[in-house]
């Protein structure tokens, strides 16, 4: 009896742990199941993009920064070439002038690219951002996709209303739309400002900081302007420097179809009219490629760092 008692009682508290196992592994085993094809999903390119777009567009901070663009755009370019128009002298190249309140847009647009990364980070969204979409790439890409067709159809907009807005001042001198070379101004603002945007979105995502991002955008397209312009006149070689700054080749992409006259115009110039609309490329594609490949570098090498040998 003392020999079968021990046998029982230990015997007793064996039964409790799988029990205890069985309660403790019920949950987790339909767990894997949703998850499993749920995260697959998410991680293809273009439910990645879907869901930024509607992450974008459930920001108050995306409408009132695409009002902005648009109201400071539309404000200068159509107000300028209205003005314009107005002077004997200046009816002739006013129609030109609805691209003039881009210089101011681009800013707004810049503060849109800047938030779409750097807000995530600031708010602790971007640990759920990875954790749907694992692949940095990916999930970089995606936004610049969604970021790139937002600021191209704000930038399209914007001088669309500019033209419409002035035409009726303008009267006969105002442009056509069904001129090739006029029609330029109406997508290459567009891509002025989704070049701007992606500039500012690779810059933020090395940065992760709002003012950091915004203050680099600013200062390369307005700031660091006066400086050199002030040393291009002792140095004559400050100039071509000048001319391949972010706010100078814009310009070029602006008004990507340039009549006769304002291509020989732009011969006395360091850089030709595609060598411009390439260095704005590159201005929006290198932090691009930089946030891509060094950021995972980084993050590694911090961790290395961080671990014992």
């Amino acid at each position: 009896m003392s020999t079968h008692t021990p046998a029982h009682a230990s015997a007793a508290p064996a039964h409790p742990a799988p029990t205890r196992t069985a309660v403790g592994t019920a949950p987790a085993c339909p767990a894997p199941r949703p998850a499993g094809p749920h995260i697959q999903g998410r991680q293809t390119l273009l439910r990645s993009v879907r869901a930024e777009w509607i992450k974008l567009w459930s920001l108050r901070s995306t409408w009132i920064t695409s009002f902005i663009a648009i109201a400071l755009t539309v404000l200068f370019g159509a107000g300028i070439a209205i003005a314009s128009g107005q002077r004997p002298e200046g009816q002739e190249s006013a129609k030109d002038l609805i691209t003039t309140g881009l210089a101011f847009g681009q800013i707004v647009v810049s503060v849109l690219g800047a938030l779409v990364i750097t807000g995530e980070y600031a708010s602790g969204q971007i640990r759920s951002s990875l954790a749907a979409v694992p692949r940095r790439g990916h999930l970089l890409l995606a936004k610049a996709v969604v970021l790139a067709i937002v600021s191209f159809l704000l930038g399209s907009l914007s001088v669309f209303l500019s033209w419409a807005i002035s035409k009726p001042f303008l009267g006969e001198h105002a442009g056509s739309l069904t001129d090739a070379h006029y029609a330029g101004y109406i997508w290459g603002s567009g891509l002025v400002f989704a070049g701007i945007a992606l500039m500012t979105l690779g810059i933020g995502f090395l940065l992760r900081s709002t003012a950091g991002a915004i203050t680099v955008v600013v200062s390369l397209l307005f700031v660091i302007l006066l400086p050199l312009q002030l040393a291009a006149g002792q140095w004559n070689w400050v100039n071509k420097i000048i001319e391949c700054l972010p706010i100078s080749v814009s310009s070029a992409v602006s008004n990507p179809l340039p009549e006769a006259a304002q291509s020989s115009a732009e011969g006395a110039q360091f850089l030709t009219h595609g060598q411009a609309i390439a260095v704005f490329a590159a201005w929006a594609l290198i932090p691009l490629i930089a946030a891509w490949a060094l950021v995972p570098l980084i993050a590694a090498w911090f961790v290395f760092s961080r671990r014992d040998a």
